[in-house]
């Protein structure tokens, strides 16, 4: 696996765990657009496997998903020792699903439905 080492033209990989696929294709654009080389997956079910295989700077991981949902996967991914932010990105907007989230390893929530511009402001909070 190639490591971004100085200045390089390599693009930074972004996950997207999104099982809806119009909010899927959304994002591989938004992120294509911004320079960045997106790879998308409908579950949280391999997650770690997948993101070992692209070493991203981002993961954006939906919470409801089938096979495991995004709580469960963000918890697989900081077990596995993967310290990569994290942004969950979910239409449950109840206090307790932020937490939930939060304490399960993610960096920051964005709810949906979300504005362009909200995405990408979390995405330069996280990676400043």
């Amino acid at each position: 696996m190639a490591h971004n080492r100085g200045m390089t033209a390599e693009k930074k990989s972004v996950v997207i765990f999104e099982d809806n696929p119009s909010i899927r294709m959304l994002l591989k654009f938004f992120f294509q657009k911004h320079g960045y080389a997106p790879a998308t997956y409908e579950d949280g079910v391999d997650a770690v496997a997948n993101i070992k295989a692209h070493d991203p700077v981002l993961i954006m991981m939906d919470v409801i998903m089938p096979g495991k949902d995004g709580v469960e996967a963000c918890a697989d991914i900081r077990r596995a020792g993967i310290t990569t932010p994290i942004l969950m990105l979910t239409s449950k907007a109840f206090e307790s699903d932020r937490e939930r989230g939060l304490a399960a390893g993610a960096n920051a929530y964005l709810l949906k439905p979300f504005n362009p511009s909200d995405l990408e402001t979390a995405i330069a909070t996280l990676l400043a």
